[in-house]
């Protein structure tokens, strides 16, 4: 073999080394910065988790200084347009917090659950008067009994669906994060309870099992939060 072909034939076999080295330190570069985005999209859907969690209780805080201050539930207070703000809609005061959530029908105090908002506001407790979002979208509203089995008032974590706030928001998966950190994982007691959420087009969503079990293998929104006020 002649010095040419002979330099040229161990340049080519370095330059196919050199690309084989580069190769593999490439692909664990990639390997690393998948994994990075990866452990990021977790801590952030985490943060987001916490985020709700921390905005209930501050609801929940809200409403009970609400309570002890004037005695009355917010929105069911009787004499909100007196001692909070001119023009508010007064309630009935039968420890009822009433109506859907989302609007004021529901008969003469159907306004109650959207009024509970403003009564907050108007009483510098929280400050937006309306029904707040989550870092997850949808909208927080209270209810009164809002299913079979749930007695007392409950926050409602889901997405508008007409007056009601039970459309389809959290993944099942998202809500057994929350459960397990402000209660139980069963979805169907306690304090904090699981249900599907409407879909869009009126068809029921898949966050429970028939068994009643969650179906954790979805990672879909489908499901609605319900967490005790």
């Amino acid at each position: 073999m002649s010095p040419v072909l002979f330099f040229r034939h161990v340049a080519t076999k370095r330059l196919k080394a050199f690309s084989l080295v580069e190769l593999a330190i490439s692909l664990v570069i990639i390997g690393l910065l998948i994994g990075g985005i990866l452990k990021g999209q977790e801590l952030l859907e985490s943060a987001r988790l916490k985020t709700i969690m921390t905005q209930l209780n501050q609801y929940r805080l809200a409403a009970n200084t609400f309570v002890d201050r004037y005695g009355a539930l917010p929105g069911d207070y009787d004499k909100a347009s007196s001692y909070l703000k001119a023009g508010l809609k007064n309630g009935n005061n039968n420890g009822m917090i009433e109506g859907f959530g989302l609007s004021a029908s529901g008969g003469a105090s159907g306004h109650e659950a959207l009024s509970f908002w403003e009564h907050l506001a108007a009483a510098e407790l929280l400050p937006n008067s309306t029904p707040p979002s989550t870092k997850l979208g949808g909208l927080v509203t209270v209810a009164y009994a809002p299913l079979d089995g749930m007695q007392g008032h409950w926050f409602v974590i889901g997405n508008a669906n007409g007056s009601k706030n039970d459309g389809a928001l959290l993944t099942p998966l998202q809500c057994l994060t929350i459960a397990k950190k402000l209660d139980t994982e069963d979805p169907f007691s306690g304090n904090v309870q699981i249900r599907n959420g409407v879909q869009k087009g009126g068809k029921g969503g898949h966050c429970l099992k028939d068994n009643k079990i969650l179906n954790t293998a979805t990672k879909d929104p489908a499901c609605v939060l319900y967490v005790k006020l």
